[in-house]
Order: structure tokens, then sequence, then C-alpha cells
């Protein structure tokens, strides 16, 4: 498996925040123009700087996504993820088969996925999110880096995999 990607197939919308741009930057950096490498992201050191950040891989007993590494965080405004726990369980349910699918093509295309939410209520408060999915190594095969961001006030939702968008969900979506 190689881990060569065409970096021009992927680019980031105006809309990005700072923090998903320096995440991006920091894994374009890591991989030098190619797939990076799981063991260059340490989660203990990255949580400062990347409070929703999660490791993903697929359990290929169960043929499922799950969560394989968690940044240091009380401050999930879904879930909270469990470590080898679905990814599905922390999905709305409206959700499930788009997010799965964005983070499968992820896997299988080595292409970046960007998403920026709708709103929702968080304990009592307006919150939307964006989301940037991005492929690592590990071992012979894949695995997924993503990173959530909370962005207020409320964005509005610009999705975008290189020049292939999909019109926004009025639903959560991680």
């Amino acid at each position: 498996m190689t881990g060569a990607i065409n970096l021009s197939s992927f680019e980031l919308p105006s809309t990005a925040s700072d923090r998903i741009r320096m995440f991006h930057r920091l894994w374009l950096e890591t991989g030098a123009g190619n797939v990076p490498d799981a063991t260059a992201f340490d989660f203990a050191v990255l949580s400062a700087d990347y409070p929703l950040l999660a490791r993903i891989g697929m359990d290929q007993t169960a043929r499922r996504l799950v969560w394989l590494e968690l940044a240091v965080s009380d401050n999930w405004p879904f879930g909270p993820p469990v470590v080898n726990a679905p990814v599905q369980d922390c999905v709305p349910p409206l959700s499930i088969k788009r997010v799965l699918r964005s983070f499968e093509d992820t896997l299988e295309t080595s292409i970046p996925d960007y998403f920026e939410t709708t709103s929702w209520m968080h304990g009592g408060t307006s919150v939307s999110m964006a989301r940037l999915v991005a492929p690592i190594l590990a071992g012979a095969g894949r695995q997924l880096i993503a990173l959530w961001d909370i962005i207020e006030p409320p964005a509005t939702s610009v999705p975008s995999r290189g020049a292939r968008t999909r019109p926004a969900k009025n639903t959560l979506s991680l």
C-alpha cells in the first residue's frame, strides 16, 4: 500500500476555522507529501491545542469503525467517544450513514474530508462544529485522524471534498 496522495485533490474552504487550518497544515507537513504515519501524532501533546482529536480505525472482525485513541478532553459536545467502542454509537441516528460513508471514503481514497455542521442545542447553548478527517498509516493499513472544532457563532454549512460538494443537512453531523 502506498502512502502517496494527490495533495491538490483536497482544499479546505475559506470558512474553515484557524484550528482546523493549523491541524491540516500539521498533517500535510508531517506526511511531507505522503499519508503520515500514526506514530507521528502524540495525542497527549496534541490534546492541548486540539482537544477534540481522535484516531479511528476499522475493527476487521466486526467490520466497523471504532475509536482507537482520543484527546484528553472533558468537552466532547457529542458522545463522548469511548476507546474501542463503535464510532456509530456517538453519531446521531440521522447522520450515521453519511458520516460513516465519509470516513470509509477517506480510508479508501486517502483524500481528507471536511464538513461544517448546522447548529444544535448542547447544554442550553447553540453549538456548530466543523470536522476534518484525514488518513494516516498504521502498520500495513490505514486509519483516520479526525479533529472536531466548535464554531461560534454557528457557521453556514459548507462541505468540501476536492471539487465535489454535498448538500448541507439540518442534523448534527460528526
